[in-house]
């Protein structure tokens, strides 16, 4: 089980973005995306935000902000998501909508590794995650799919990667330069990767 985040941003195709939903998944809407959780067809287990996006404090808001607030209720809804003990993260509408949001959303990727979680951001083509030194990274793409790597944090990462058209061994991918555009997966079977040093914002089109 897992905890979903239906965010505000960009969601344009609903029964695609159905399949990262499974029963029994704790969903939480987050200020405009309680617009979204009827398009999904789920039911929020909770309904949090400032409510400046949805434009009205709906009557089954569960927790209502002040919109001048350090967090952004994408990052209400993570914390609320950690409190009630869940680990996955699975956040939809997080992408598409205002860059800046955007961004945020990806720091809050690392938040949840930093707190003894994981998550990713997913819209219809797209999947985001961050993994550090150490982590165990599986696929989340099919053969043939296209990503990109970029450190994330720290001004290079060392990254080792197999199955892919531009395979590397312990390479040094450095913030100043975007090397990691644009790979893409030739054997799913043979597919690794592992980061050796620092942290990396991978990207994967699926």
């Amino acid at each position: 089980m897992k905890c979903i985040i239906v965010s505000a941003g960009k969601i344009a195709d609903f029964e695609r973005m159905k399949s990262f939903i499974a029963p029994g998944d704790y969903v939480i809407a987050a200020d405009g995306g309680l617009r979204y959780a009827e398009g999904l067809g789920v039911e929020p287990d909770c309904v949090l935000g400032d409510f400046d996006s949805l434009g009205y404090i709906p009557d089954c808001a569960d927790e209502v902000y002040p919109s001048q607030k350090d967090d952004t209720d994408t990052m209400l809804a993570v914390k609320h998501g950690l409190a009630k003990g869940f680990r996955n993260f699975v956040i939809l509408g997080g992408l598409g909508g205002r860059l800046d949001h955007t961004v945020a959303n990806i720091s809050a990727l690392e938040y949840l590794r930093r707190h003894g979680g994981k998550g990713m951001l997913a819209d219809e083509h797209t999947v985001v995650r961050v993994f550090g030194a150490g982590d165990a990274i599986m696929p989340f793409m099919r053969e043939g799919s296209y990503f990109s790597v970029f450190p994330y944090g720290c001004e290079y990462a060392v990254i080792s990667m197999s199955g892919v058209e531009y395979p590397t061994m312990r390479q040094k991918f450095d913030a100043a330069f975007p090397l990691g555009v644009s790979n893409h997966v030739k054997d799913s079977d043979q597919f690794s990767m592992t980061i050796h040093e620092g942290k990396a914002l991978i990207i994967e089109y699926c």
